[in-house]
C-alpha cells in the first residue's frame, strides 16, 4: 500500500466497531425466502446463506453467516475483555467461550427472528427451521474502524474498555450522496477503498 494512502488511513483511525459472526449449519435446507437480510435486533445486525455463494448451492445441508450488533460486541466485551486490564496484554479468542455465548445467542436471534410472526418475515415467519448440526463463532475487535464523524470523544455510542476505544455509531459502510468526500477514502487506481 502506498505510504501516502496508508498515511490517509492512519490519520483517521480512532475507535473500532467490534462485532462477533457466527457460522450456523442446519442439518437440510430451510425455507427462508432470503439470501441476505439485515436485522432491526438488539442481537443480530446481518445474515447471509452461504449455499447462495457460487458452487456452494447444492450442498446438502445450509449454512448461515450471522453478524452482531457492535451493540452486543461492546456488551460482550465488556463481560469478557479482549486485553487484560493490568497489563494490556490481548487475551486471544477462547473457542469454548466463542461456541458456548455469542454463538449460540447469534443463533437463537437469528432463529426467533424467522420464526417469530413480529421477526423479519412477518406474516410469513416460518414455524420451525432444520435442526442446528454446528455453530462456530468469531469475535471481530476490530471489525470496521469507526466512521469520521464519530471519531472523537464526545460521541454518544463510543465506551472505553480496557483502554480501548469503542464506538457502536453507524452510518453508510460505503459513500453516499449525503456523504462527504472527506468520510471515505479512495483510490480507484490502486482499487483501495476505506
Amino acid at each position: 500500500v502506498p505510504e501516502e494512502y496508508a498515511g490517509r488511513v492512519r490519520r483517521r483511525v480512532g475507535a473500532r466497531v467490534p462485532l462477533f459472526s457466527a457460522m450456523v449449519a442446519f442439518d437440510r435446507k430451510t425455507k427462508i425466502p432470503f439470501d441476505a437480510a439485515s436485522f432491526d435486533d438488539p442481537i443480530i445486525w446481518f445474515a447471509a446463506r452461504s449455499n447462495s455463494k457460487p458452487g456452494m448451492e447444492d450442498l446438502r445441508g445450509e449454512c448461515w453467516t450471522i453478524v452482531s450488533t457492535p451493540e452486543y460486541a461492546m456488551e460482550k466485551i465488556e463481560e469478557t475483555p479482549m486485553q487484560d486490564p493490568t497489563t494490556g496484554e490481548f487475551i486471544p479468542q477462547s473457542g469454548e467461550y466463542l461456541t458456548s455465548v455469542p454463538g449460540p445467542d447469534l443463533c437463537n436471534a437469528f432463529k426467533s427472528s424467522i420464526t417469530r410472526k413480529d421477526g423479519v418475515l412477518g406474516e410469513e415467519a416460518l414455524e420451525i427451521l432444520p435442526e442446528v448440526v454446528h455453530v462456530d463463532a468469531q469475535r471481530w475487535g476490530s471489525a470496521l474502524p469507526c466512521h469520521l464523524r464519530l471519531n472523537n470523544d464526545d460521541s454518544p455510542t463510543r465506551r472505553v474498555i480496557s483502554g480501548v476505544a469503542y464506538d457502536s455509531g453507524r452510518f453508510a459502510l460505503a459513500p453516499t450522496e449525503a456523504e462527504s468526500d472527506e468520510s471515505f477514502l479512495a483510490d480507484e487506481g490502486l482499487m483501495l477503498f476505506r
